[in-house]
């Protein structure tokens, strides 16, 4: 994780090389680092966003690519020869296309900011505990976004205990898919304070199997 202004900067370097800003918001998209979408903390527009998971709720698969109105003529076009052929078997599925509308429409009806709000409170609460854990490290919170790394001898991406810690929340009804040794927390908005402790409660018994990792 990286502060708004590291991403600001990086708009300002694209800008004075000609670049086009690219933003991925599959997953900090819709709320998930507390705005609508994480480029709004740096006050930045990129030339082409892409979007995905929040899009219908999570509910169905369906994604976005938003560009600027000058990107999207210069694609466009009745030459065929100059098309941008991009579309596949599932491109405007109805199903997925009308859950994104009204998921669109839940923004637009319900408190959905005020829950993000109170979920980025409530994860930044759970997880104060382990700051100073010694069986852990690199304890941080974005939004509705909680991660933290257990201590172990090969740590990264590919360490040993990451498959481990997957099945170890498995068993216990929980749906964690550890990146290695990184644990992190992106829980559904409607997530009960009770439902977070039964996760954090699982992290911590999951330390223990740090011991057995080299």
């Amino acid at each position: 994780m990286y502060p708004a202004s590291v991403l600001a900067e990086l708009k300002r370097i694209a800008e004075r090389s000609g670049t086009l800003f690219i933003a991925d918001e599959v997953m900090t998209g819709w709320g998930r680092t507390g705005t609508m979408f994480a480029c709004e903390q740096a006050a930045v527009a990129p030339d082409i966003l892409c979007t995905s998971n929040g899009l219908t709720g999570g509910s169905l698969p369906l994604a976005a690519t938003l560009a600027t109105d000058e990107i999207f003529r210069a694609h466009f076009s009745r030459d065929r020869a100059k098309t941008f052929f991009h579309s596949s078997s599932y491109t405007a599925n109805p199903i997925a296309c009308a859950a994104a509308l009204a998921n669109v429409g839940i923004w637009k009806d319900e408190p959905v900011a005020e829950r993000v709000a109170a979920l980025s409170r409530m994860q930044a609460e759970k997880i104060a505990p382990f700051n100073g854990d010694p069986r852990f490290e690199n304890v941080r919170t974005t939004g509705t976004i909680a991660a933290l790394d257990l201590r172990v001898g090969n740590a990264g991406y590919l360490a040993e205990v990451g498959p481990r810690l997957r099945a170890f929340f498995l068993e216990r009804g929980l749906l964690v898919r550890p990146l290695g040794n990184v644990i992190y927390v992106l829980p559904p908005y409607c997530v009960t304070s009770d439902e977070l402790d039964g996760l954090y409660a699982a992290i911590d018994e999951a330390a223990g199997l740090a011991g057995n990792s080299q």
